[in-house]
């Protein structure tokens, strides 16, 4: 919020929304209008009885943000967190660039690193500095300017923690039969940690300007 500086004026386009906590946080601390997209049907109903009485400034919908379904120059900024994974980047971008207003933001959280069973020996960490990934590759292409700020350490501190309450409530999981959650909310933990440590992961705070 200190980077993008949003207030009530301000109309954001969240990509990924998931369940929309992020987005609703987000709009009760500065009163901007959010409109969030996600491809999880379930996700989106969950967002949109939570915030019902909200709906004078949050909006969820199903989408694909590859293919947006918005007017041109719609939206002040563009929230990516964690999104950008499993979609076209270039014609993500392109979408996100129709959609912004002149001055328009995009603010991308991405993270990056070594491939499951990608030989560490050939891995090059070349593709883990900020110009370097390949969200970086496609703002190049598109003449994008950006900057970038490295939560990489932040990551790391983050699995740590997480891997810790997983273990905590381990006993938990087990009992409620959920204890495939507990498996894979520390073998994720883990696996972020290790590549960190092994320099095979970086994460950033993309700011573009569109």
């Amino acid at each position: 919020m200190d980077l993008t500086r949003l207030d009530a004026t301000h109309h954001v386009l969240d990509l990924g929304c998931g369940n929309g906590m992020i987005a609703e946080y987000l709009s009760d601390r500065t009163g901007a209008h959010i409109v969030g997209i996600d491809f999880i049907e379930e996700a989106i109903e969950h967002a949109q009885v939570r915030t019902a009485r909200k709906r004078n400034r949050l909006e969820f919908e199903v989408g694909d943000m590859a293919l947006l379904d918005f007017g041109a120059e719609s939206f002040d900024l563009v929230l990516a967190i964690d999104a950008l994974y499993f979609t076209d980047l270039e014609q993500t971008v392109k979408e996100i660039r129709r959609v912004a207003r002149p001055g328009g933001i995009l603010a991308a959280f991405y993270s990056y690193g070594r491939l499951p069973g990608e030989p560490l020996e050939s891995f090059s960490e070349l593709v883990l500095r900020p110009e370097g990934t390949p969200l970086a590759h496609v703002l190049n292409k598109a003449g994008l300017p950006y900057r970038t700020w490295d939560y990489t350490q932040a990551d790391y501190l983050h699995a740590r923690h997480k891997r810790q309450i997983a273990k905590a409530l381990k006993p938990l999981f087990e009992a409620e039969g959920n204890l495939f959650l507990y498996e894979n909310h520390a073998g994720e933990a883990a696996g972020v940690m290790e590549a960190i440590e092994a320099r095979a992961h970086s994460r950033y705070l993309y700011l573009v300007n569109l």
